[in-house]
């Protein structure tokens, strides 16, 4: 490991994303991390039958869920309390782990169940600073979840030693909370890349003579479908045959009421459901078949899914929420409306059928590796504070 740009020694970080909820993030700052001269290790889930491995398997190793992984998703209910002792049994394990390898620094991606990570984050801080990203400022983002994942969704923001955050916006939200404004950096969310270009298929096929808007990603309640579904009605038939929108993704919620409502406002071809995990191709090919993409989001801090999309240049329709109100550029890469404003999103949603807006050159924004600098920054002001206080 060479050392880092600012001739400093390199630093051993222990990172946790459990649950791997954010793989393609977490390769990307693994790669700003070392360019930094930090050496990273993650301790995630282990991967699933058809998931490819984003972080480099010599830094990564499965020590969350390993025997939970081999209970069939049908047996939600046993998956989930199951889940729930291995989450305990295995941040008892990283304490021990902790204590004998004594990283430089700690940093922790997600709280699944806030009080009980609090704890052992408390636990940790005997043995090294620990740092917490905060993705999602909103917990699960308004999701409906659990109640021992929302009991206490601040405590391990409160006692962990610095927080990094994504948008100013994030940062005012724990400001607003009473979180201490000293220990909140904001560190934006670096550019993803797919690693497939469209297929000889996907290119010589036709293209849609209609102005095509995907919503891409796990579909989820706070993403907005509904609404989605409500401005597409709104539109004139007319109107609405110039154009069409695909949903494309693994539902994550029930999806009934939504193609009931679909077939009531007789939307017809002009809404296309492609349900279900895309592969790496899948994506290539669904990202050349499209003109634009749309966020009608109630609620985001930072998006990975539109850091995989920014780079294409293709138009957006967003709601004015986080990363989207901060990032696009009204009337230039997009449009923006207020979240859940049905009547604006529709309008929205006709400008770009009739005026079909071409593609254009996007920036990625700030690279890995000033992101890796600025988090082994973050790294630096944890460790010298706590060696300080003893």
């Amino acid at each position: 490991m060479r050392d880092a740009p600012t001739g400093a020694p390199s630093l051993d970080a222990l990172l946790l994303d459990p649950s791997l909820f954010t793989p393609a993030y977490d390769a990307g700052l693994s790669g700003g991390l070392r360019q930094a001269g930090v050496r990273p290790r993650w301790l995630t889930r282990p991967l699933r039958a058809g998931e490819e491995a984003e972080l480099d398997p010599a830094e990564c190793e499965p020590a969350f869920y390993r025997r939970v992984e081999r209970i069939a998703p049908a047996r939600a209910k046993l998956r989930a309390l199951a889940k729930g002792a291995s989450h305990l049994a295995d941040l008892a394990a990283l304490v021990r782990r902790a204590g004998r390898e004594r990283p430089d620094v700690l940093h922790l991606q997600w709280a699944v169940l806030p009080a009980f990570d609090a704890a052992a984050i408390l636990a940790l801080r005997r043995r090294c600073p620990v740092v917490m990203t905060v993705h999602d400022t909103v917990p699960f983002n308004g999701e409906r979840i659990s109640f021992m994942q929302n009991k206490g969704f601040d405590l391990p923001l409160r006692v962990a030693d610095r927080l990094i955050v994504h948008t100013e916006a994030a940062r005012g939200n724990l400001l607003e909370r009473g979180l201490v404004p000293g220990k909140i950096h904001v560190i934006p969310h670096g550019p993803l890349s797919l690693k497939a270009q469209p297929g000889a298929a996907a290119l010589a096929r036709a293209r849609d003579p209609r102005f095509t808007l995907v919503l891409f990603g796990q579909i989820k309640p706070y993403k907005g479908l509904d609404l989605l579904v409500e401005a597409l009605g709104r539109l004139d038939p007319a109107l609405r045959a110039k154009g069409r929108v695909i949903v494309a993704g693994a539902a994550m919620m029930d999806m009934a009421p939504i193609t009931a409502r679909a077939e009531a406002l007789g939307l017809g071809a002009s809404l296309e459901l492609r349900l279900g995990r895309l592969d790496t191709q899948a994506m290539a090919d669904l990202f050349h078949e499209a003109d634009g993409f749309v966020f009608p989001y109630r609620q985001i801090d930072a998006s990975g899914v539109y850091f995989l999309l920014k780079p294409l240049g293709k138009w957006m329709v967003a709601s004015r929420v986080g990363i989207f109100a901060q990032d696009i550029l009204e009337g230039e890469g997009g449009t923006l409306v207020p979240p859940e404003d049905i009547e604006s999103l529709s309008s929205a949603l006709a400008d770009a059928f009739l005026r079909r807006p071409p593609p254009r050159p996007a920036g990625t924004g700030e690279s890995w590796a000033e992101i890796g600098l600025a988090t082994r920054r973050v790294y630096e002001g944890a460790i010298t504070e706590r060696a300080a206080l003893r």
